[in-house]
């Protein structure tokens, strides 16, 4: 993955807009760059671009959203009221641009933020969700947001720190570092998960010993149970005994209960003797009379009947006749009224055929007029739908100022239509014609303009690249003969080396014959000279000729020409790839220019030719204004055809007017009301209810006198047969004889009660002989003992069953316990058992790396990412020096971590003996290797170095560039170093500056 360009707007305090292109100069030929600054200026704020636009989250502040800004006051600059972040980076995938962006309302208050990616080569964004953005990016980089962190910023502070700290401090640092802190989690949920188990376990065996403690023991069990079957048997005799003894006393109360039955029926029976001599004193001679009665009830009926008809038929004709004068004189009043509403003069006899023809001639005329309002309203409609475009300021109901308004709108459009006629010759050729032609020269302008844009386009694109390929060539020109020069210079120093060294090492052959003179002994002869005088055999007087520092010096000058080389050839094949891509370029861009200044002059130049200072936008301007005329005279031609056809149907609409009028006075001349078919109909309902009413009436009063003749003489000859019959029976008159007859309820009502009482009397008469009879009998068969006595007996019995259920319920309690805690042991037990089993995997991952800090398997999973890490720091360090190796600490040793000094024959020593610059190199080795273990396998071109550089002093600073040279040189990696010290400025020509201006803002400068 490698950044090729980040650009923002409004982040912290760089206010406006803000691009950094690495794809370009200067960045192109010096891939090591340094972002300097003040503190506070904003050099972290483009790392914080970075993640933001990737992963929507900084380093300092975690996972941004509108309400964590607005709590922080971070990323928007202050009074701005929009911000993004945008990088641009190539993957395996291809090449993306990841956008992040912020803005407010109308009301100041912040939207919610918004995020996408842009495929680059197609431009084209990809379909996702804001939230789904993060994830895409990971997946196309391969790094996630920790692993990206530690991959591409590199912070030097940590890793100086972790170098030298005691092995407790620097595993919580490599716990910090590398994000392993879930081992710490998982050792602690270990233990947790191990104790949790536990703690159940020693529940439950708690549980068993304390039912244990609430057992019988197994003798007293025995007794207890042999104690409840006695008992049983005690109970099971009572029982019985009661059982006999409740019969004896339902014996007893039933013969009180009968004995009590009996003298309530006696009681019963004497009142409703009682009752019965009442009733046949007072009522029943009446009843025995209407009972005689009774033998004449239909014929005193049909008499009674026959005079209430009479009656009624008189009260009948009498009505009947005061209806009949009633509709005779409506008759009258009807005449009347047709004769001065319609101008009709009614014959009764004729009536239905002078209505008719009348109605026929009235609502023909009608029908004429409504039909004549009906095309009025249509035309009136069809006028006022022409004339609305032309908006006319007179209604068509106004029809004379409608005329007038109409004539002076006909001349103004002729005038205007014919000025245009004539400037486009508009009687030869039709609008339309002129209107397409004058439509397709103006795409073709456009078309044209648009070509000429894309030319000049590039045009500017192919001078630009040629003018790139000059300065790289430029750049590129003196690289061979510097390289040669540092290949010369370097010869000379291998052999002013290998000399050096050779005399040196003849030296040290010489100094080795002085390991014997430790053992010479005076007066004894010297093993190489044969000397008995030893005079230096203790001391040797000083010689120094400067040899080991001559060839120290040499070696290091012999280092720096390599690094030199190797930067200057590394240069120069990078300068020599992006001319050939600048080539390749300029080539395809000239042929593309050819290709489309071929078309332009092909499509386009019969358009410009002729015309010196031609113009795109004035031809448009033209032509826009031509094809604006043509569509006004089109639009006047149509106005003039709609004007003529108002003009011809507001003369008919003043013919409908003059037709309504005749019709009109017509009608009136006929009828004078309102709504003719509503009152009509109503008249002519009116006079044919009432001759109706008169016939009705008519022949009912003809019926009712004849009804009145027939009911009379029926009468007469009931009443002479009735009256023998009940003279016959004592009566003298009829009348006499229906004053005996009672109402047919209170009859009812009598017959009924004197019914009840007969039964009443025969049923407790049957009752009190039943009770009589029982009583005997239970006399004989419910024994001598009161029952009081035999109460008194069942009490005593039930307290004594009382007290055995008692007894009888507290030893079951007993025995029912024992054997539930037995039952309850043995489950215990096998679950026990069980969850031993379950658990034996946490008991040995417990034994193996839980504990309740989590420092266990934090420690053994730190030890060996720590030997990764080491490992992968040693071959980043052979590429920085080839004088030292990390690695961690022995028993013995300090417990800071230990460098192996190869120079020195392999001598190990704390890491805190080393220099400043040592540390650095030291530092950054292992800050590599982190983003190698948290990359894997994705190859990282990008890197930005944090901190480390203020404290270095200035020869300890030159070395530690020379390094980062030889680092980028040897990886082509973009390497960006971050630090507010002066003296970076000397050694490194690409910067990213950045300065403050007093108000809170900074500004951003790439030289």
């Amino acid at each position: 993955m490698k950044i090729l360009k980040i650009a923002f707007q409004n982040i912290n305090s760089l206010r406006g807009e803000h691009s950094i292109d690495f794809t370009k100069a200067p960045f192109l030929q010096n891939s090591l760059f340094a972002i300097t600054g003040p503190t506070g200026s904003g050099k972290t704020t483009i790392l914080d671009v970075i993640s933001l636009a990737l992963f929507n989250q900084v380093p300092r502040l975690g996972k941004m959203s509108t309400g964590e800004i607005l709590k922080k006051g971070a990323l928007l600059t202050r009074n701005q009221t929009e911000a993004y972040a945008r990088i641009t980076y190539r993957c395996k995938e291809g090449i993306f641009t990841s956008t992040w962006s912020i803005s407010t309302n109308r009301n100041g208050k912040l939207r919610d933020y918004h995020m996408e990616i842009t495929d680059a080569q197609s431009e084209t964004i990809i379909d996702l969700k804001k939230s789904d953005v993060p994830g895409k990016n990971e997946g196309l980089i391969g790094l996630n947001y920790d692993q990206f962190i530690k991959s591409v910023v590199l912070a030097q502070g940590e890793f100086a720190k972790f170098l030298q700290v005691p092995k407790k401090e620097r595993g919580a640092l490599l716990e910090k570092i590398t994000g392993t802190e879930i081992y710490r989690r998982i050792g602690m949920e270990v233990y947790l998960r191990h104790k949790e188990r536990a703690k159940m376990l020693d529940g439950k065996r708690a549980k068993i010993e304390t039912y244990k403690e609430q057992l019988l023991e197994e003798s007293e069990f025995i007794n207890k149970q042999q104690e409840a079957k006695k008992v049983a048997g005690q109970k099971e005799l009572l029982l019985q005994t009661l059982e006999s003894r409740a019969k004896e006393i339902e014996l007893k109360n039933k013969l009180q209960k009968e004995e009590k039955e009996l003298e309530k029926s006696l009681q019963e029976l004497d009142k409703i003797s009682t009752l019965k001599n009442v009733f046949d004193s007072e009522k029943g001679e009446k009843l025995k009379r209407h009972h005689d009665i009774q033998l004449f009830e239909e014929d005193l009926n049909l008499w009674q009947n026959l005079q209430e008809k009479i009656t009624g038929k008189s009260k009948e004709i009498s009505a009947i006749t005061d209806a009949l004068t009633t509709a005779n004189t409506n008759r009258e009043s009807l005449k009347q009224e047709f004769a001065e509403r319609y101008k009709l003069h009614i014959d009764p006899a004729n009536f239905s055929n002078q209505l008719e023809t009348y109605k026929s001639k009235v609502r023909s005329l009608i029908t004429d007029r409504n039909e004549i309002a009906t095309t009025y309203k249509n035309s009136k409609t069809h006028i006022e739908r022409l004339a609305a475009p032309l908006q006319f300021s007179t209604s068509v109901t106004q029809l004379f100022d409608f005329e007038n308004e109409l004539h002076n709108k006909q001349r103004a459009k002729t005038s205007a239509y014919k000025k245009l006629e004539a400037q486009f010759d508009l009687k030869n050729t039709a609008i339309e014609i002129r209107q397409k032609e004058t439509q397709e020269l103006l795409r073709q302008v456009r078309n044209a303009e648009r070509a000429h844009t894309h030319l000049s386009h590039l045009k500017n694109k192919l001078e630009d690249e040629i003018k790139d390929l000059k300065e790289l060539k430029l750049q590129k020109a003196s690289l061979p003969d510097t390289i040669d020069k540092l290949n010369a210079q370097l010869e000379l120093k291998e052999v002013q080396l290998e000399v050096k060294r050779h005399k040196w090492e003849i030296e040290q052959l010489h100094k080795q014959l002085e390991d014997f003179r430790s053992e010479l002994q005076p007066e004894v002869p010297c093993p190489l000279c044969g000397s008995l005088n030893h005079p230096f055999a203790t001391q040797l007087p000083q010689q120094e000729n400067g040899l080991k520092t001559a060839v120290s010096q040499l070696e290091q000058e012999l280092n720096t020409l390599i690094k030199t080389r190797t930067i200057e050839e590394t240069s120069l094949k990078n300068l020599t790839a992006q001319s050939q891509q600048l080539e390749e370029r300029i080539k395809r861009l000239s042929k593309e220019l050819k290709t489309a200044q071929n078309l332009f002059d092909t499509d386009y130049n019969r358009i410009i030719s002729g015309n010196d200072n031609f113009s795109f936008q004035e031809l448009e301007n033209q032509l826009e204004n031509k094809e604006q005329e043509l569509k006004i005279a089109k639009q006047l031609q149509e106005e003039l055809v709609v004007l003529q056809s108002l003009q011809s149907e507001t003369q008919k609409l003043k013919e409908l007017i003059e037709a309504g009028t005749t019709k009109s006075e017509a009608i009136a001349a006929l009828f004078t009301g309102k709504n003719f078919e509503q009152e009509i109909s109503l008249s002519e309902t009116n006079w044919n209810r009432n001759e109706q009413h008169i016939t009705q009436q008519t022949q009912l009063l003809k019926t009712a006198k004849e009804n009145l003749n027939t009911l009379t003489k029926q009468n007469v000859s009931l009443a002479a047969s009735l009256l023998k019959k009940l003279q016959e029976k004592g009566y003298t008159t009829i009348e006499k004889a229906l004053e005996s007859r009672l109402n047919a309820s209170v009859a009812q009502s009598w017959t009924q009660e004197n019914q009840k009482l007969e039964t009443e009397l025969v049923q407790l008469k049957t009752l009190s002989a039943k009770l009589i009879e029982e009583i005997k009998i239970l006399q004989q068969t419910a024994g001598s003992k009161p029952l009081n006595v035999l109460l008194e007996e069942q009490s005593m019995q039930k307290e004594n069953l009382d007290s055995l259920e008692t007894t009888a319920a507290s030893l079951s309690r007993l025995i029912l316990n024992q054997e539930q805690y037995l039952g309850w042991i043995s489950d215990l037990n096998i679950q026990i058992e069980t969850e031993l089993k379950d658990a034996e995997h946490w008991h040995i991952l417990n034994d193996l790396i839980g504990d309740a800090t989590g420092n266990k398997f934090n420690d053994f999973a730190q030890d060996l990412t720590l030997a990764q890490l080491l490992q992968l720091a040693n071959k980043r360090l052979l590429q920085l020096t080839d004088r030292y190796r990390i690695d961690q600490p022995g028993d013995e040793e300090d417990d800071s971590l230990v460098a192996i000094d190869e120079h020195m024959g392999g001598q190990r020593r704390s890491i805190k003996t080393l220099s400043g610059g040592e540390t650095f190199i030291l530092s950054l080795a292992l800050a590599l290797a982190l983003s190698d273990l948290a990359s894997r396998n994705i190859e990282i071109n990008s890197l930005f170095i944090d901190e480390g550089f203020g404290t270095l002093d200035p020869e300890t600073l030159d070395q530690t560039l020379d390094t980062l040279e030889v680092l980028q040189a040897e990886s082509s990696k973009m390497i960006g170093v971050i630090s507010h010290v002066d003296s970076l400025k000397e050694r490194i020509a690409t910067q990213i500056q950045l300065t403050q201006n007093g108000q809170g803002y900074s500004t951003l400068r790439v030289i």
